[in-house]
């Protein structure tokens, strides 16, 4: 299948579901996690080794006192354990942590922190996320023009930007908490998806010097053709480990884990059908004669 000649078929699924996605954001909304809506943090001492299962077991008793599942546990070094949980009452607070002392044995002097945490912090991370991405698709796009050319400078951030609005709107779909491990992921997502386009790019130019006679269309399906073993092997070898971390992990890993694994899916497919043939495209539209491409 010629990815070039089927583009309408490619272009209108990203349409689609990057309309989809718009519409989600918009009416939906997102599940702000504790991180941007505030809550209460605790931290405990338990005197042993905090395990992943120890985490499921701390994870699970704060759940059922609280009234949610929208805890987060943490591990930090040595002995000790964050959970965060949206604001609760004083009763229900008490509650809590006499769970915790009772379920590992342990007594007051070892409830290291307790207190109620505002959400203040969300306006400057998500500013500085937002500042980050913005320098990081500039820097990119004038990077590849200077490295290949303008059309793929530009068809490549048209790609990642896509990549970027279909797995907000997945993650507003299915509810996911937007924590501080979500903003990581989405500049994870950010710079893998660029990779792997680069990737076809790359080929595209090779071809361009190589394939004197040919057509936008022929460069471009080339190239494609020849990154698609690559594209998928690297994809797949991503997914196996992130998807491990997503089974295994708790509610912090997950949450910075399924919104990569969604974006690697997103963005293998789009550096393929997406961002080749709008090249192919554009290059169609400015000449209707064998594409010239820069030299190394």
């Amino acid at each position: 299948m010629s990815p070039t000649k089927n583009r309408k078929i490619f272009f209108t699924i990203s349409a689609v579901l990057v309309i989809a996605s718009i519409l989600l954001m918009i009416f939906k909304g997102f599940n702000m996690g504790i991180d941007f809506t505030g809550g209460n943090l605790y931290q405990f001492d338990l005197g042993k080794t905090i395990t992943s299962e120890i985490e499921d077991q701390i994870e699970a008793l704060v759940a059922e006192k609280a009234g949610t599942t929208d805890v987060s546990v943490q591990a930090t070094a040595g002995t000790q354990v964050i959970v965060k949980t949206p604001e609760m009452t004083n009763e229900t607070s008490d509650a809590i942590i006499e769970a915790i002392k009772s379920q590992f044995s342990i007594g007051q002097e070892n409830v290291m922190n307790n207190e109620k945490v505002n959400g203040t912090v969300s306006g400057r991370l998500i500013g500085d996320a937002l500042k980050a991405v913005l320098i990081a698709v500039v820097l990119m796009l004038l990077y590849i023009t200077f490295r290949f050319d303008f059309q793929s400078g530009t068809s490549a951030v048209l790609a990642l930007a896509h990549d970027v609005i279909i797995m907000l709107g997945f993650m507003s779909l299915f509810g996911v908490a937007i924590n501080s491990p979500f903003i990581a992921a989405v500049l994870t997502i950010v710079g893998y998806s660029i990779n792997a386009t680069i990737v076809v790019f790359d080929r595209v130019r090779e071809n361009g010097r190589l394939m004197h006679k040919a057509t936008a269309n022929e460069i471009a399906d080339d190239a494609i053709r020849h990154s698609y073993t690559r594209a998928i092997n690297s994809s797949l070898t991503t997914l196996f480990t992130i998807g491990a971390l997503y089974v295994m992990g708790v509610t912090s890993i997950r949450e910075f884990a399924l919104p990569i694994v969604v974006g690697i899916v997103i963005g293998t497919y789009s550096s393929l059908f997406i961002a080749g043939p709008f090249w192919a495209w554009w290059k169609g539209l400015s000449a209707k004669k064998p594409v010239a491409t820069k030299k190394k």
